[in-house]
């Protein structure tokens, strides 16, 4: 019965590329912009106090928009488009060193 070698397992890594990144980066703008405008829309309608009603707009904003960002990230999770899978073969790394380490011996030195 013939030993099989032991090698090491193969690693699978899932990368995203660049253009979804900007697809992302586009969506959140669209999102954020439309949130600001309505909240700003409702906070300033007719009142002459801005300056309190902006400290409100600000505190609003940054609480609603940390909740829809994060809404916004696990709905882009599950889209699989953009998405890579990347093989790594770990052993091919091993075997590449234990060569060059080889002919790097073999070579006479030139002093």
């Amino acid at each position: 019965m013939a030993k099989k070698k032991n090698k090491p397992t193969d690693s699978v890594e899932v990368r995203e590329r660049p253009i979804k990144s900007i697809a992302k980066t586009i969506t959140w703008r669209v999102i954020a912009s439309a949130t600001t405008f309505t909240l700003t829309l409702m906070i300033f309608h007719d009142d002459p106090q801005a300056t309190e009603k902006a400290s409100g707009v600000a505190g609003a904003e940054a609480v609603i928009k940390m909740f829809l960002y994060f809404l916004h990230e696990r709905a882009w999770n599950v889209v699989r488009w953009g998405k890579m899978r990347v093989y790594v073969r770990h052993y091919n790394m091993i075997r590449r060193r234990v060569v060059r380490k080889m002919l790097i011996s073999l070579n006479p030195s030139n002093d």
